[in-house]
């Protein structure tokens, strides 16, 4: 053990040592040009050496280095889903259908049987007036919402008073 820390203080002094005499200095300091260079001292019977300018660095605006965005894939106007696109409620449904009823829960399927197992129509959010088409003390009732489509709802998601 004590071989290895030896042996790691000699390397680490070799490397100091290599640096310091090969080193450039401190590789972080800010390397600055020398400054303007004083011309020498001159005879006065000639005549002087003239000092090369240096160019002024050319200023670039930021509008034109900005490139100009383009959309790359124009489409079709962005539209709200369904769900969240209108929050008011759907008129209710035209008279003489059969009693009204409203939806319940936050979101219920609309199916195209009385069974789960059934396909879903559409979906219906919780305050939608409904329309009954069948006597509503079965199980499923058969409904028909504002937009006319029509299908088979859990009676348990329905209620005679709106949420």
């Amino acid at each position: 053990m004590i071989r290895l820390g030896a042996l790691m203080l000699a390397t680490l002094a070799g490397l100091f040592l290599a640096l310091s005499i090969w080193g450039d200095g401190n590789p972080r300091a800010e390397r600055r040009p020398a400054a303007d260079p004083q011309p020498a001292a001159q005879d006065p019977g000639t005549a002087p050496v003239p000092v090369p300018e240096q160019p002024t660095p050319v200023v670039v605006q930021a509008e034109d280095q900005t490139p100009q965005q383009v959309q790359r894939f124009p489409g079709p106007a962005l539209r709200p889903s369904p769900e969240y696109g209108d929050r008011t409620p759907a008129p209710a449904p035209a008279a003489g259908d059969g009693p009204v009823l409203y939806v319940t829960g936050d979101r219920v399927n609309v199916r195209a049987g009385p069974s789960t197992g059934d396909r879903v129509v559409t979906s219906l959010r919780r305050g939608a007036a409904v329309a009954a088409l069948e006597p509503t003390g079965a199980e499923w009732v058969n409904i028909r919402d504002a937009e006319g489509r029509s299908g088979y709802v859990a009676s348990r998601f329905l209620s005679a008073t709106a949420p």
